[in-house]
């Protein structure tokens, strides 16, 4: 129920996806892992960390995305606000550094 409250409270439309991406976080290394973003706005996103990935709030978080039915791909930047456990996985919010243009959040959810 907090969760649900959480989520609902947003400015912003949000929508509960399934996009597999690719991040890195500055501070900690250029190598890109993989995780999955679940909920997206222009504003935002959670996404799903894999195990054995330590992630930490106020990190600088860089997301490559493909946009689907494209063979384009998008870099997100943000600053990871929260992490919170999740089963074996942890979710990270993540806040833009810029909004979303419209279109490109159309397209990806």
């Amino acid at each position: 129920m907090k969760d649900e409250f959480y989520l609902n409270r947003r400015s912003r439309d949000r929508a509960n996806v399934k996009i597999p991406a690719q991040y890195f976080i500055k501070s900690k290394s250029m190598r890109y892992e993989s995780c999955t973003i679940i909920n997206l706005s222009r504003t935002g996103a959670a996404v799903l960390f894999f195990p054995n990935e330590i992630v930490r709030s106020g990190s600088l978080v860089f997301l490559d995305v493909v946009i689907p039915k494209t063979f384009e791909q998008i870099t997100l930047r943000g600053e990871l606000k929260r992490v919170y456990a999740k089963g074996e996985m942890a979710v990270g919010g993540i806040k833009f550094e810029t909004m979303l243009p419209e279109k490109v959040f159309n397209s990806l959810t």
